[in-house]
């Protein structure tokens, strides 16, 4: 969503848990869409707030190519290729469409399958900001809100 000074807001109707970012505190269960389920998810082995970055990923990946990157129809084998399949993207020749290899690279690392070692985990928003995509970003200008924002809608 966009809200009144042309600034993103990213919104979920969907259900939450609250875990304690202190501790080392796991979820077992999960309600949601299917296509942004975390590998670990399906799983059932546990997770983590590290899921909202493997969502963000799938995100920008359907925001950039109008589709989930694991779109299945059949559910068991969305879920079977959330946990198995690589992230495959679109032949920037076949299908005339451009995106470079930052936003490449930072989806994939969003996207690690391995929630260990997937881009947010460790240090949160900080670790996503200091992605090469970022570099000309300035952030605090975005948190303080005195970035001017490319669109900004008629009310």
């Amino acid at each position: 969503m966009i809200d009144v000074e042309g600034y993103l807001k990213i919104i979920d109707y969907g259900l939450a848990k609250k875990l304690d970012e202190t501790e080392e505190d796991e979820a077992t269960t999960y309600c949601g869409t299917p296509e942004y389920l975390a590998p670990e998810m399906v799983s059932r082995t546990g997770h983590d707030m590290s899921v909202d970055w493997w969502a963000i990923g799938v995100l920008m990946y359907e925001m950039l190519f109008g589709m989930t990157p694991f779109y299945n129809q059949n559910q068991r084998k969305l879920l079977k290729k959330i946990k198995t399949a690589k992230v495959l993207f679109p032949d920037k020749t076949k299908f005339k469409i451009e995106y470079s290899d930052e936003i490449m690279d930072l989806i994939l690392k969003l996207l690690d399958k391995d929630r260990a070692t997937r881009l947010g985990t460790a240090g949160g928003a900080k670790d996503i900001l200091s992605h090469p995509l970022f570099k000309n970003i300035d952030e605090n200008s975005i948190f303080k809100r005195t970035m001017i924002p490319p669109f900004k809608p008629d009310i």
